[in-house]
């Protein structure tokens, strides 16, 4: 992991943002972005075949005020949040790589923090928030499974490359936060939270939490379960 360590300065912070309709949210963090954070390369917003004309409207007017260095990808089939997410972090082109759910209020420069932190030691996996005791879903046969979620992750462009992103078996969401912290952990990454109250996530406006979204994440639970041989 020494070869990582030497690599370059790590000056450009890219983020990814996936969204699906509900434009007062990403509208919402845009702003959030423009007022708080320094530093960024890039930011990538996938829209995700979004139907809303209030989206294109809104995707129109920040595109043409250039107040941030934003860039659309948009997308001609509704792929979902994992999907999305992996689509937005392959294309940044910054060596850090932050990925980040619209339904998030950012009010303190993370880019720059998270850059002074990857500066210092690469190796790490930061978050918003690790969650490392028994949620109900890292827990396998008495071993809990430590994981920033995946509202907020942020690495090397490189660790995102190792860690392999989302691993899409676990499409369309749930578990995959848990999966890549767990790759991380086993490459030698620490999980580090940012523990800062000015960055909160809203909660279920994106995907919502209904009995569909639990069967689904009971399932990717047994993936996980057979991914990593667990008992």
């Amino acid at each position: 992991m020494e070869l990582r360590k030497r690599e370059g300065q790590m000056n450009k912070v890219s983020i990814a943002i996936p969204i699906y309709n509900r434009w007062h949210l990403t509208h919402q963090i845009l702003f959030d972005i423009y007022k708080n954070c320094d530093n960024i390369h890039e930011i990538i917003i996938v829209n995700d075949n979004s139907p809303e004309k209030e989206v294109r409207d809104g995707m129109d007017w920040w595109l043409s005020q250039k107040m941030l260095p934003i860039q659309e990808i948009v997308l001609a089939e509704n792929v979902m949040f994992l999907r999305a997410s992996n689509i937005g972090m392959k294309q940044c082109a910054g060596d850090i790589v932050i990925t980040v759910s619209n339904d998030v209020r950012i009010q303190s420069d993370i880019t720059t923090r998270i850059r002074d932190m990857l500066r210092e030691n690469p190796e790490q996996m930061i978050g918003g928030r690790l969650l490392d005791w028994d949620t109900g879903w890292n827990s396998f046969g008495g071993q809990v499974f430590p994981y920033i979620e995946g509202w907020l992750m942020a690495t090397t462009k490189q660790g995102w490359e190792e860690i392999g992103y989302f691993d899409e078996r676990f499409y369309p969401s749930d578990m995959e936060d848990i999966d890549s912290s767990t790759t991380a952990l086993t490459l030698g990454y620490t999980l580090t939270p940012l523990n800062d109250e000015r960055i909160q996530h809203i909660g279920a406006q994106s995907i919502g939490y209904n009995p569909k979204r639990e069967a689904q994440t009971k399932l990717n639970k047994e993936k996980f379960r057979k991914k990593w041989k667990l008992p």
